[in-house]
């Protein structure tokens, strides 16, 4: 899965000029996540049609980083997550980001940014919803 992140100022209406960006396209947001530390913000998603939401928003003038992804389904409950993280630690990967994408009714599933995303879907096999691409 690729994701999106875009360095933003953290002014009024940044979201909503974004989103608009995006929409005016006809380009469909599946995930989104938005913070602002003091007077910049990031916001990381992924879209049905990542090619043209990249071209949408570097038209737009946004500062726009690309990332490989890995997807994982992790039990609900409480200490999955740092499981996950204990185990890439062990393996010598540094976990870059970590958003939840979604909770269902027994299962989590999170999207992860590793330092070496080939080995950690190695050491995360058990749990990748999606293998990979070479």
């Amino acid at each position: 899965m690729k994701q999106l992140t875009v360095l933003v100022p953290n002014e009024l209406g940044i979201a909503a000029r974004l989103t608009a960006c995006l929409a005016e396209r006809g380009i469909n947001i599946e995930e989104i996540d938005v913070e602002s530390v003091a007077d910049h913000g990031i916001v990381v998603l992924s879209v049905d049609r990542y090619d043209e939401a990249l071209r949408a928003l570097s038209d737009h003038g946004f500062r726009v980083i690309t990332q490989d992804t890995l997807l994982v389904r992790l039990e609900d409950k409480p200490g999955a997550l740092a499981a996950v993280a204990l185990r890439l630690r062990d393996a010598g990967l540094d976990l870059r980001s970590m958003h939840i994408l979604r909770r269902e009714a027994s299962s989590t599933t999170a999207s992860l940014v590793c330092s070496d995303n080939a080995l950690a879907a190695e050491v995360l096999r058990d749990v990748l919803v999606v293998e990979p691409r070479s």
